[in-house]
């Protein structure tokens, strides 16, 4: 029985352990009116990190106000848990 509680509790916090590492994918749009032209930049362990390099890649692209960007968390397959700027 008690071989059965920590194999149970093991579980679980590996399950935990999972969920806290958030990860955020950076999306820039160009042309923010064309989400259809997305760039995609990177993974990041932050989200502030995932702006960061939102803004340097619209900047880099030199679109000016015309562009804008999406931080999306834990991304799978193109399907984001959330959406953030």
């Amino acid at each position: 029985m008690n071989a059965l509680r920590f194999l149970a509790l093991s579980a679980l916090l590996a399950l935990c352990a999972a969920c806290s590492s958030d990860t955020y994918d950076s999306y820039v749009y160009p042309d923010k009116f064309d989400l259809d032209n997305t760039v995609f930049v990177g993974q990041f362990s932050s989200l502030s990190a995932c702006r960061e390099a939102s803004v340097a890649k619209l900047k880099e692209l030199a679109v000016g106000t015309a562009g804008d960007y999406v931080c999306g968390q834990n991304c799978h397959d193109h399907a984001c848990q959330s959406a953030q700027k």
